[in-house]
């Protein structure tokens, strides 16, 4: 059963364009450049939770693939359509609405994305139902990328807030984060964890805890464009703090 006090949510953030989706843009943007770097040119590609289809727009017009996007909210499946209508893409691919729980029949894919999708489900019986249904969609030797949350990350980040003296910071209202032990557990037979990459440790150290104390300490208003977070991102991720991860899966022959 979907959430609908989350559907409405979303629903109410379909029109801010860059930040539908998160106002981290920074966030965004590494998300962005780690998927151009790992999807192979002519892929078919399905984004699962794509929102106003950002994502899938960019990849289809700079790696010539084609693909499907599936949301929940009516008005990001709308405003997707009506984007790739823009951008001359009809022919190479489409948006449908459905939820991770349901996802449309809609055939078998090279590579498949979630960028902070599964963590709108409130279990973590009702995540791995919807990791289950995804598998299902992808070609034997495909690959799963799930840019998804984690709270052993957020802890870790926590932890060196509250030594400076700093609020800790919580999970949004309408996540739950993964444990990455718990998601350790999902691997079987039939498909494989092939990496777990902590893609935006340096940025998060950087942002939510350095550029944050000294913003702090002169009672200076948070900016996501800080020279700090501008230049943290720009560095090669170390550690394992943040919540924002990259699961690898493969699918098995």
């Amino acid at each position: 059963m979907v959430n609908e006090k989350i559907r409405q949510f979303w629903d109410e953030r379909a029109g801010l364009g860059g930040i539908a989706g998160s106002n981290d843009f920074l966030l965004k943007n590494l998300e962005l450049d780690l998927l151009r770097k790992r999807i192979p040119e002519n892929a078919k590609i399905l984004d699962v939770g794509c929102g106003n289809g950002q994502t899938l727009i960019t990849l289809i017009k700079e790696k010539n693939c084609t693909g499907v996007g599936v949301d929940f909210s009516p008005k990001m499946v709308e405003l997707a359509k009506n984007s790739a209508a823009q951008e001359n893409l009809d022919a190479k691919l489409k948006f449908v609405e459905g939820s991770l729980e349901e996802i449309p029949d809609v055939g078998l894919f090279d590579c498949i994305i979630t960028e902070r999708s599964l963590i709108n489900l409130d279990s973590e019986e009702k995540q791995y139902k919807a990791f289950l249904g995804i598998m299902n969609h992808l070609k034997n030797n495909g690959r799963y990328y799930m840019l998804e949350s984690c709270i052993d990350g957020l802890e870790r980040t926590n932890e060196l807030r509250v030594s400076l003296g700093l609020e800790p910071m919580s999970a949004p209202w309408h996540n739950l984060f993964f444990r990455e032990d718990a998601v350790a557990k999902w691997a079987s037979k039939n498909y494989f964890l092939e990496e777990l990459y902590h893609f935006s440790s340096t940025y998060h150290l950087l942002s939510r805890v350095v550029y944050a104390k000294l913003a702090a300490d002169k009672n200076e208003e948070l900016r996501y464009d800080s020279d700090i977070n501008l230049i943290s991102c720009k560095l090669p991720p170390i550690g394992n703090y943040g919540p924002a991860k990259l699961w690898q899966w493969r699918k098995c022959e």
